[in-house]
């Protein structure tokens, strides 16, 4: 008597071991499937994220072209003029999070590392922008600054064409 309570004892034990680690298998690569789902998405929502900061870059854009043409003439174009710094701040800060976007897209799969290698000229250029209007407005070269706030509207519009061709709205 004594022997056939341990052995359905340990076969009790047994099954529910075994119940437990087939459990703990199928959601393991339930999981793994979601994860690997979830890499798919990656891509869309720095995308997203790249879509919302071109939309600042354009309204930082708007803001310098109207303080290039503003009708008061006390509005210099230096680096005491503080609605200029403020623009200045914003598309530094711009830039900055598309090249860290760009960089969270060249970390990812392969997909992802070709449309971010598209895009990677047009971010650094846009860089080389932003560093030269900075020089212009920090040595009061207001003729400078007009001709990189175009040049500025430019990219913009490149950039954002290059992130509608690598990227395409569903």
């Amino acid at each position: 008597m004594e022997k056939i309570k341990k052995t359905s004892f340990a076969l009790t034990i047994f099954y529910l071991f075994s119940i437990l680690y087939f459990a703990t298998s199928v959601q393991a690569q339930a999981q793994g499937k979601a994860q690997g789902a979830g890499k798919n998405k990656i891509c869309p929502q720095v995308a997203k994220e790249l879509q919302m900061r071109i939309t600042s870059l354009k309204k930082v854009h708007k803001g310098m072209y109207n303080s290039i043409y503003s009708s008061l003439p006390s509005d210099r174009i230096d680096r005491y003029n503080r609605h200029v710094n403020i623009l200045v701040g914003n598309l530094d800060r711009e830039v900055n999070l598309m090249k860290g976007l760009l960089e969270k897209l060249q970390q990812r799969d392969q997909m992802c590392y070709e449309r971010a290698k598209g895009l990677s000229p047009h971010i650094q250029a846009m860089h080389e922008v932003q560093a030269g209007i900075y020089k212009a407005i920090f040595d009061s070269n207001t003729g400078n600054y007009k001709k990189l706030v175009e040049k500025f509207g430019r990219q913009v519009k490149d950039i954002s064409g290059e992130l509608d061709k690598h990227f395409p709205r569903s």
